[in-house]
């Protein structure tokens, strides 16, 4: 249907403006080829050179993408320039908010779970008991954390969307100094007794147990942040796993 559009200067951006908006909007998808400039200018009411303009706005914006002698299709966007960078900078701005940001994290991490259990393959789970393992050897602070970051990373992408895996990917990042302080609390015997039954629920391929497995360790983690926490407290003695 031909669009009427008001003439002024700047009509090129309107067009590029409508040509956005049905990206968004999922009528123009990435890979699809856009019609001719000829077509598009007819289809507009606009002349070519309007038309070429507002492509070209929009190929600077990295909407669109020029291929010499095929035309100009929508780009496939970059999901972590253009989505998990702004939201792992959103969280890190965040950082004082620790009780939204673990309910968040709850959200996510209970329907990961489940999905793990749902689609996970014999070495997505090798990933998660490789963690588990880490965790319950681990000796150093860091060890600790490294190996806890590993573990939920792991239930992440036995998943196998790599949307959650990137969502995890940037809530671990906000919550790590969450993750060192919570390792003086939460001793270590009890935090790996629901990692051995949260992994084997997710081997066993049991959505609801692994669910509610993940739901209720959070919900420990969540008592802990609702409490003071004082960094200088010191860790029991021994090895130990206390973990976020």
């Amino acid at each position: 249907m031909k669009r009427e559009l008001a003439a002024g200067s700047k009509i090129y951006k309107k067009v590029a403006a409508d040509i956005e908006r049905w990206i968004e909007l999922g009528y123009l998808n990435p890979g699809d080829k856009l019609p001719s400039m000829k077509e598009m200018a007819k289809q507009f009411g606009v002349s070519r050179p309007t038309i070429r303009e507002a492509l070209s706005s929009l190929q600077a914006k990295g909407l669109l993408e020029l291929r010499q002698g095929d035309g100009t299709f929508v780009s496939r966007v970059d999901l972590d320039k253009h989505l998990f960078a702004p939201l792992q900078a959103a969280l890190l701005i965040g950082r004082n908010d620790l009780i939204d940001l673990h309910q968040v994290r709850t959200i996510l991490e209970v329907g990961a779970s489940r999905w793990a259990a749902l689609n996970r393959t014999g070495e997505a789970y090798e990933e998660i008991a490789a963690a588990l393992t880490e965790f319950e050897w681990a000796v150093s602070d860091n060890d600790l954390v490294e190996a806890d970051i590993r573990f939920h990373q792991a239930i992440a992408a036995a998943t196998g969307n790599p949307v959650i895996q990137n969502l995890m990917n940037a809530l671990t990042e906000a919550l790590i100094d969450v993750n060192r302080a919570t390792l003086r609390i939460l001793p270590s015997v009890e935090v790996a007794q629901y990692y051995r039954e949260w992994a084997d629920a997710i081997r066993e391929g049991r959505p609801d147990l692994a669910s509610r497995i993940a739901e209720k360790y959070l919900d420990k983690v969540k008592d802990v942040l609702e409490k003071p926490i004082r960094t200088s407290d010191k860790p029991d003695s021994g090895p130990g796993c206390r973990s976020y």
